[in-house]
């Protein structure tokens, strides 16, 4: 499930002792590409389109970063429909297996 840059930081704020700070920029606020890291535990495979039946741009191995570019919501994944584009590699990779370390990642414009 997708959440927003407010909801997030209200969570982070309960589990880190309950300080919650207002005023985000860069990446968190949505204005550009977030890290992310490949969490699956074999070769992720990056898509043409955010499908799994989609034929295979490209494979990440495990702890590989790219920069999240934006997400669409495509075939779910173990319960997570949202899909990442991804800028190194040039395509769709899952975002069930792509953690965005607690950044918000903007919509895909368009979708």
């Amino acid at each position: 499930m997708r959440s927003s840059p407010a909801l997030r930081a209200l969570t982070a704020a309960l589990f880190t002792g309950g300080v919650l700070t207002a005023g985000v920029t860069g990446a968190a606020a949505g204005d550009g590409p977030v890290p992310g890291t490949v969490t699956s535990p074999t070769a992720l495979a990056v898509r043409e389109a955010p499908t799994s039946h989609s034929a295979a741009v490209d494979r990440l191995a495990p702890g590989t970063r790219d920069r999240v570019v934006c997400a669409v919501q495509g075939q779910s994944v173990e319960g997570n429909p949202y899909w990442y584009w991804l800028e190194g590699t040039g395509g769709w990779a899952t975002a069930a297996y792509i953690d965005t370390h607690g950044q918000w990642v903007r919509d895909c414009p368009g979708h």
